[in-house]
């Protein structure tokens, strides 16, 4: 049943991604069109406040689920009990804090928003600044609920939630927008969704998974012992927004807004490619956290992290592939001028960075679930400086080219390091998954290959036509990687959901 639940969990979760991709790059342009450049500026501008306010969970969640898992393994009853109480009460307190901090700052908009914003764009930061503080608020002590249902990888039911949350929500705001409706509205339709799937996890927690509480000793030792555990989580949360918004920073100072505006476009692009690749290892967070809790040989994680490696590189390498097919003029279109034209190659410099870092992704699990992330966060905060050092020369003499350069290098040298960490001090067997990953690479040849000359001889003019291009050249990819690239599992995994389908359509 399990297995069950996270074949059909990353299914949905790609349909999820893939869906809530589409949506973004059609809302997106509806927003900008109906608010205004001031009024999306000013909506622009509250949203990274609100996501530093959301680090006050201080990475607590991965110390949840590896606490938990050891209890669950030992059938302690008592202390998974004791444990639920005890992240029910830290959240609900950090989200009052929360919402103390985000009120208190709502009442300084002069002070936060700066002097570049009319009297107007700051009273109306303020108010933004209101709701989707409650929003943040309210999604704390909801988060222990959701991590309870991770924990017990009911995958369907969660990412039907998110599948939902995604579709409704721009489906209900594209249409108040068009009514004239403006950023107020959407702010509180969106708090609006939270509390509604916040009481779907709630009742499906409490109903169907029995989810125990004890609320009658907080135990403090154990809450100092997992605040030391993540800590360096936090520390690696911090440093990862902070290596992937410094370019947009040095750009701003060396460049001005427009550069920033250029770079947002391969920026946002990246994100959508990274969340691709959190699919899989996400799921299986839970298992990985069982299997070092109940102390199994390392063959286990190591199999587990082949395999989940060999089909991250498999959908992102059909990613990479397909944006060098049509890339150059979807950034274009997307963007909607020929300014824009510089994001495919930054883009592809990203997407080339992060992909080999992006499929090893379960090692960093790993890493938490084993207590040993001090290192890998210590190795991502050197990154983060490299990246500062490195893409201030680049940045000045290449602009946006340069700062993905910067990014780039600092991202492959710190995957260097990790393999060697990996290696040697988890005892992960790296070069056999290389060997494995090499095996797929003669399956992307002809691929490449098609990539290539379409993005030489095609031109697509339109979003119709680059949707053409991308089915025939996945048909291209898929069929390449079934002849020459997967093994046995692989081909059951993608051809039992298509056989079930059709057995009962049969019937």
């Amino acid at each position: 049943m399990q297995g069950s639940q996270i074949k059909i969990g990353a299914i949905l979760s790609y349909l999820s991604m893939g869906l809530s991709t589409v949506i973004s790059l059609v809302y997106t342009p509806i927003m900008i069109q109906r608010l205004g450049d001031s009024e999306f500026g000013v909506y622009q501008t509250v949203l990274p406040i609100i996501s530093y306010l959301n680090l006050l969970s201080f990475g607590l969640g991965s110390a949840y689920i590896r606490y938990y898992s050891r209890a669950k393994s030992a059938d302690d009853k008592a202390g998974m009990a004791k444990l639920n109480g005890m992240f029910f009460l830290t959240y609900a307190v950090l989200g009052t804090l929360v919402l103390g901090i985000g009120f208190l700052l709502a009442g300084h908009g002069e002070i936060i928003f700066g002097k570049k914003l009319t009297a107007d764009e700051i009273a109306l930061g303020e108010k933004l600044l209101r709701i989707m503080t409650v929003n943040a608020a309210l999604a704390f002590p909801i988060s222990v609920f959701e991590s309870h249902v991770t924990i017990n990888e009911e995958y369907i039911f969660q990412k039907v939630v998110a599948l939902g949350r995604q579709v409704l929500n721009p489906l209900i705001m594209i249409p108040l927008l068009i009514l004239g409706y403006r950023s107020v509205t959407l702010t509180v339709v969106s708090l609006i969704f939270t509390a509604v799937s916040g009481v779907m996890n709630i009742a499906f927690c409490l109903v169907k998974l029995k989810m125990p509480f004890s609320f009658r000793h907080y135990d403090f030792k154990l809450m100092r012992e997992m605040v030391g555990f993540t800590a360096f989580v936090f520390i690696g949360i911090v440093v990862d927004n902070l290596n992937w918004s410094v370019d947009r920073l040095l750009l701003a100072w060396i460049h001005g807004t427009t550069a920033v505006t250029v770079y947002t476009v391969a920026a946002q692009l990246n994100v959508y490619y990274q969340s691709f690749a959190t699919a899989i290892s996400n799921l299986l967070i839970p298992r990985v956290n069982r299997i070092v809790a109940e102390d199994r040989p390392i063959r286990e994680l190591d199999r587990l992290f082949i395999r989940v490696g060999r089909l991250q590189f498999i959908f992102l390498g059909c990613i990479f592939w397909g944006f060098v097919a049509v890339g150059r003029t979807f950034v274009v279109l997307w963007g909607g001028d020929a300014k824009f034209e510089v994001d495919y190659a930054v883009t592809l410099l990203l997407f080339g960075a992060t992909l080999w870092a992006n499929i090893q992704m379960l090692g960093y699990e790993i890493l938490r679930a084993k207590n040993m992330h001090k290192f890998s966060s210590l190795v991502y905060l050197i990154i983060a400086l490299a990246n500062i050092v490195l893409s201030i020369p680049l940045c000045m003499k290449w602009g946006v080219l340069g700062a993905a350069i910067g990014t780039a290098i600092a991202t492959g040298a710190g995957m260097l390091i990790m393999n060697r960490y990996y290696r040697y001090r988890v005892g992960l067997d790296i070069p056999r998954f290389w060997l494995r990953i090499r095996h797929l690479v003669p399956a992307m040849l002809l691929p490449g290959l098609a990539a290539i000359l379409a993005a030489v001889l095609l031109r697509p003019t339109g979003y119709g036509q680059i949707a053409l291009v991308l089915c025939v050249f996945v048909a291209v990819y898929g069929g390449s990687m079934w002849l020459f690239g997967l093994d046995k599992y692989e081909r059951e995994l993608f051809s039992s959901p298509v056989q079930k389908i059709l057995r009962r359509l049969k019937r």
